[in-house]
């Protein structure tokens, strides 16, 4: 019996001479158009993108891709290839996206080109962005540098949730929420800036997903009691990354990024000048982060429940000049 026909059949068929670049695009160009798996249309995406064949009719379909396919990673996808591969054709087909799409994937993809590239004849898509951006940063109460970061981290929501649309709303609740009745909330913004950010990913994803329930939370005396138990159930072990954006909250003074299952922390971090306080505490470390020495006023560092026990002789001394070190 012939196997049916996959992405990686095709593209593997391409690369061995079996099919030239014309018949293996136009197969994935039917994989596209016929398959009900949003995974099965992804891959064909990004293998379509690396032939590179371009042509009107592949065009034609990343348009129809990008308006109309119901799964926000599908259409982030196509929006990258239209970007790399059809830009001028495209103009005006971002703009649409960035009035209409309500996926942080896709807005991201857009941003993450645009946002260096100050060419004139972009000026429109780029007054758009700046539009968006400015709202996006105003519905949260930061200074649009600072929101890129939710963005980012909007992105990564919607990465675990194919089908997730942006909620700038929602960082609202962070802002009443704290682990201890009466203590410090997750977010704390002054005069557009984040000064405090307690930010564990699988908590902020619960709550996201059961903004319902968000009164009964605020009443609770130990809010991390209840999500290290709910926590105990969860499937999702993946490590998280934290964003390079994290760099652009300038005036945060508490960082708390325990349980996230860090594995490295971004060179971004080296901005943060007046951290006071970081604990990075149950994370998947496997040493510490040499970075810190660049944090001129971290007082206090937690780096409890990590994957090393030795501190290097590079870091002793700075380490012990903090005012409270846990390891």
């Amino acid at each position: 019996m012939t196997k049916p026909l996959s992405p990686d059949i095709i593209y593997n068929e391409f690369l061995n001479g079996d099919l030239d670049k014309e018949k293996a695009a136009e197969l994935l160009i039917s994989l596209i158009e016929l398959s009900e798996i949003a995974k099965t249309r992804i891959k064909s995406l990004g293998l379509l993108k690396r032939i590179g064949h371009v042509t009107p009719k592949i065009y034609k379909l990343l348009e129809d891709c990008s308006v109309s396919d119901e799964n926000a990673l599908v259409r982030a996808t196509t929006v990258d290839i239209l970007i790399n591969n059809y830009l001028e054709e495209s103009l005006n087909l971002l703009q649409w996206s960035i009035e209409h799409d309500k996926s942080p994937m896709v807005i991201k993809t857009i941003i993450d080109f645009f946002e260096t590239n100050e060419n004139s004849k972009y000026k429109p898509i780029n007054k758009k962005l700046t539009h968006w951006i400015k709202e996006f940063s105003s519905t949260i109460g930061v200074t649009p540098s600072e929101s890129r970061f939710f963005l980012d981290i909007e992105a990564i929501f919607a990465r675990d949730k194919g089908n997730y649309e942006i909620k700038p709303q929602s960082y609202k609740h962070f802002e009443i929420l704290s682990d201890i009745k009466g203590g410090e909330p997750w977010l704390l913004i002054k005069d557009d800036h984040v000064e405090i950010l307690n930010f564990t990913y699988f908590n902020w994803k619960f709550i996201k997903e059961n903004e319902d329930i968000i009164n009964s939370l605020i009443d609770l005396n130990d809010l991390d009691i209840y999500f290290k138990t709910v926590n105990k159930f969860t499937t999702d072990t993946n490590n998280q990354a934290i964003p390079a954006s994290i760099g652009n909250l300038t005036s945060i003074k508490k960082l708390i990024l325990r349980r996230n299952l860090i594995q490295t922390l971004p060179t971004s971090v080296s901005n943060l000048k007046l951290l006071k306080v970081l604990d990075l505490s149950y994370n998947n470390l496997n040493k510490i982060p040499p970075i810190l020495t660049s944090l001129n006023s971290l007082e206090k560092v937690n780096l409890k429940h990590n994957g090393f026990q030795i501190i290097p002789d590079s870091l002793r001394e700075f380490l012990n000049s903090l005012t409270e070190f846990l390891i």
